[in-house]
């Protein structure tokens, strides 16, 4: 498995690094740039190696093999987690 696989899925069994990525992916969005770096970045802190090239090449990542999760439908819907009530 590549380290990108591995990344992935310690990625859907943490909630940690589930807020992390959406933190990457929320300020890519706001800047334009930067979603492959920081992904790259994020894996690197936790022992995955692989490039920012790969994180756009696996970009059809979600769901494979599977029904998906709820955080790939997050990704999918945009959604942001809050812990906050009306």
């Amino acid at each position: 498995m590549s380290d990108f696989n591995s990344f992935r899925n310690a990625v859907l069994e943490n909630d940690d690094l589930q807020d992390e990525v959406m933190s990457i992916i929320n300020t890519a969005t706001i800047n334009g740039s930067g979603l492959g770096d920081g992904i790259a970045t994020l894996g690197m802190k936790h022992n995955y190696f692989f490039t920012s090239e790969e994180v756009y090449a696996h970009q059809d990542f979600l769901g494979q093999g599977d029904d998906l999760t709820d955080f790939e439908l997050e990704l999918i819907s945009g959604g942001q987690r809050s812990g906050a009530t009306c």
